[in-house]
């Protein structure tokens, strides 16, 4: 029997690879690449690597091919859905990199939108659902267009994009959900029955009895009372709640609140309940529910936000039905003998409320101590509003120092820039921030960049108030870099005001833009004591890269041998991330052989 040729068996490899056989496409891959280097099937044995879950290979794979082939969208595409399976900040930037080098490539558009979409970026997502849609004709890319010009506070687009895209054919929730924001709730409420009686999707429902209620409460009430004969939705039954209060019905709210609790104890529910059992009802009776909530919650500790929420409201009923004393007694048998971020920050405020302020100052440090971020924020705001400044700058920079996450940096950064408190005219805590926020500028969202945008804003008043015009240019210019096109705090118009402003009063006003273009070097490799600094390598990382200095080149068997472990794989895939991860290449793969993976020292 003649044997297959080469390129049968790399077609069998891609065939197997379509079939879902990730796996037997991988060995096929692995087989061929021993053979012969080939970059195609290099890069489907990558892609194979991301399909079987082997998210380290696939990763150290990846950034190998990226090297070789930096203009591919597909390598850094796949980088992307790597680094996002991995939680890795670094796959917005991939992925923007992706749909760059080709805008017409749309698994890389629908992945990057996917992603915005999961992170709540829609005015990121915005400019590529419009391509997408422009270019791919799919109904779930217009049904997403249309959502996301909804959230955006574009209804009138979404209407006319929905007319545009998808016709007479269906009525999604971004359609209705446009029709109300437009305050069109006849036309909101006919497509929301009629989409209901198509499908019985509650949802639908829940909208139409909305839309309804908006232009015709009194027809509503009925409506919803007749609904909730057939069917028990805790989501209606609470709108029914809320809709009898505001229609001045207190006694059946609080009695369909009664029955909604019974339904779900949902703490989102039971919180509702409180509320209108405050505000309707009888104060005693509230705050035996909220005290049965707080008691529960706390031991649940599901969600601390929601409990702070809960805990907030009890604090102010409390206040408003006792005197000040008995108010604090109970309050703190209630609520601060459990060491959680919510009870402490709210023991906090309740010494606020009270002008006990050094006991406040207490508890929002034990908040701080307790959670660097959710404590340390509320309690540099309180030393901000108390006028300590040194105290809440050194907070701030410690806070800065330890985020890691990019949704994170972007809370701190918020903070920072917020015209409350005005932290931003700390110099030390601004420079800080503003470096932070630069050195991620690519793995930053719209929101970040956003944040970097105003914190850059405000250093160039600083520069300009200070006179030093040169800086105040250099800041706006970085400032309208990096704008996104759909910012909301900020405009183009206000830095093209202060530069505008500095050629008016410099007396010689000087370029701060760099002339000629500096020729780019070829990345260096730095020296072993600045790779062990820079990385932050652990025992076997470092042996690795003394053996393959000594060495230059060896296979994955003979580092095996060199470490004593069979992870010797692993560890250079880890060592290849971290350099990548601080722009450095140490350790270059140089393909398949007998005793598997090849490694080469990057440098000489």
């Amino acid at each position: 029997m003649i044997p297959a040729s080469r390129e049968d068996r790399k077609k069998e490899a891609f065939r197997l690879y379509e079939d879902g056989r990730y796996l037997e496409s991988l060995q096929l891959c692995s087989r061929l690449l021993t053979e012969e280097k080939d970059p195609a099937v290099e890069v489907l044995l990558a892609t194979n690597l991301y399909a079987t879950g082997r998210l380290e290979d696939a990763e150290a794979s990846f950034r190998d091919l990226q090297g070789k082939m930096p203009e591919s969208s597909y390598v850094h595409s796949y980088l992307a859905k790597v680094l996002e399976a991995r939680g890795d900040d670094g796959a917005i930037a991939e992925y923007a990199l992706a749909v760059h080098l080709d805008p017409t490539n749309q698994e890389a558009l629908r992945s990057y939108a996917r992603y915005l979409l999961s992170h709540d970026d829609y005015r990121g997502a915005l400019p590529v659902l419009r391509r997408l849609v422009s270019i791919g004709k799919k109904e779930e890319d217009a049904q997403n267009l249309i959502r996301v010009l909804v959230v955006v506070g574009q209804p009138g687009e979404a209407l006319a994009a929905h007319r545009d895209l998808i016709g007479e054919k269906g009525s999604g929730h971004g359609y209705l959900d446009a029709l109300l924001q437009t305050e069109d709730y006849r036309a909101a409420a006919a497509a929301a029955l009629a989409a209901y009686r198509e499908n019985e999707d509650p949802a639908f429902l829940k909208k139409y009895l909305a839309a309804l209620a908006k232009y015709d409460p009194r027809a509503s009430l009925d409506a919803y009372a007749t609904c909730l004969l057939d069917i028990a939705d805790c989501e209606i039954l609470a709108d029914y709640a809320l809709l009898l209060a505001a229609s001045g019905d207190a006694k059946k709210a609080l009695e369909t609140c009664s029955l909604l609790t019974g339904l779900s104890q949902n703490p989102a529910y039971r919180l509702m309940a409180c509320s209108l059992a405050a505000e309707y009802g009888d104060g005693a009776d509230a705050l035996a529910r909220y005290e049965a909530l707080i008691a529960d919650e706390i031991r649940a500790k599901n969600d601390l936000t929601l409990l702070e929420r809960i805990i907030a409201g009890y604090r102010r009923l409390l206040l408003d039905h006792n005197p000040p004393e008995k108010a604090l007694a109970r309050f703190l048998s209630v609520v601060s003998g459990d060491v959680n971020i919510a009870s402490l920050l709210e023991t906090a405020r309740f010494y606020e409320d009270l002008k006990e302020t050094a006991e406040a100052r207490s508890w929002f440090y034990r908040a701080y101590r307790a959670d660097f971020l959710a404590g340390g924020l509320p309690y540099a705001r309180f030393l901000a509003g108390a006028g300590d400044l040194r105290e809440c700058e050194k907070v701030m920079l410690y806070i800065l120092n330890n985020v890691k996450r990019s949704s994170d940096l972007h809370r701190v950064a918020a903070a920072v820039v917020d015209d409350t408190h005005r932290m931003y005219r700390m110099r030390r805590l601004m420079d800080h921030l503003l470096r932070l926020l630069t050195e991620r500028r690519m793995t930053l969202n719209t929101e970040g960049l956003e944040l970097l945008a105003v914190a850059l804003l405000l250093s160039a008043r600083r520069a300009l108030n200070d006179a030093d015009y040169a800086e105040c240019k250099r800041l706006c210019l970085k400032g309208i870099d990096v704008l996104p096109a759909s910012a909301r705090a900020i405009r183009l118009e206000d830095f093209l005001a202060l530069v505008r402003e500095c050629k008016e009063h410099a007396l010689a006003d000087r370029p701060v833009m760099d002339g000629a273009s500096v020729p780019q070097k070829s990345p260096e490799v730095p020296a072993i004591q600045q790779i062990r600094e820079s990385l932050d390598l652990d025992e076997a990382e470092q042996k690795i890269v003394e053996f393959l200095r000594s060495h230059t080149r060896a296979t994955e068997v003979e580092l095996r041998k060199a470490l004593g472990t069979r992870r010797a794989g692993g560890i250079v895939n880890r060592l290849i991330r971290k350099a990548a991860e601080k722009n450095m290449t140490i350790v270059v793969k140089k393909g398949v052989g007998e005793d598997g993976e090849v490694y080469e020292y990057a440098g000489n």
